[in-house]
């Protein structure tokens, strides 16, 4: 397992060279059409994922998993940084980001139909060293905070 002080160095890497969309169509599932999803990919269109402020993921966050996957793969670094925030014991939005994001880290049995294509879609966008990248962070998360849901990506993961 990475130090944990090594695992924002690890996701930089991972995801250094991700070409983000740049056109709204191309942030969200052509069958989100809510509101909700587009304020998402309006605030996060054009941004690096280091530019995003974890207060603009915080927002968003329950809008997560109508990214698709090139935007997913863009921006999902931003939010295994903002879960690692949950560390800081003045931090206001990791904890909940997290919730979000392992939400969207897996196929769970109570998705079906276009929710879970949506979700192996998304998940095969990643590379290995992503992948890999994505497995340090649960491991430090199942290690650190006990975060159950974690613990279940990794079984399958």
């Amino acid at each position: 397992m990475i130090d944990a002080w090594m695992l924002p160095h690890a996701i930089r890497d991972a995801f250094a060279d991700v070409a983000l969309p740049t056109r709204i169509e191309d942030m969200r599932f052509p069958r989100y059409t809510g509101d909700d999803s587009y304020e998402m990919a309006v605030a996060l269109l054009g941004k690096r994922w280091t530019d995003v402020p974890i207060e603009i993921l915080f927002v968003h966050r329950e809008s997560l998993g109508t990214l698709a996957p090139a935007a997913y793969r863009g921006y999902l670094p931003a939010c295994l940084d903002a879960a690692l925030a949950a560390d800081d014991p003045l931090d206001k939005y990791g904890a909940d980001i997290r919730h979000y994001v392992l939400a969207t880290l897996k196929h769970w049995s109570h998705q079906s139909g276009e929710r879970a294509t949506e979700t192996c879609e998304r998940l095969s966008a990643l590379n290995p060293d992503q992948r890999a990248a994505v497995a340090e962070v649960l491991r430090y998360l199942v290690s650190r905070c006990h975060a159950e849901a974690a613990s279940e990506i990794l079984r399958d993961w």
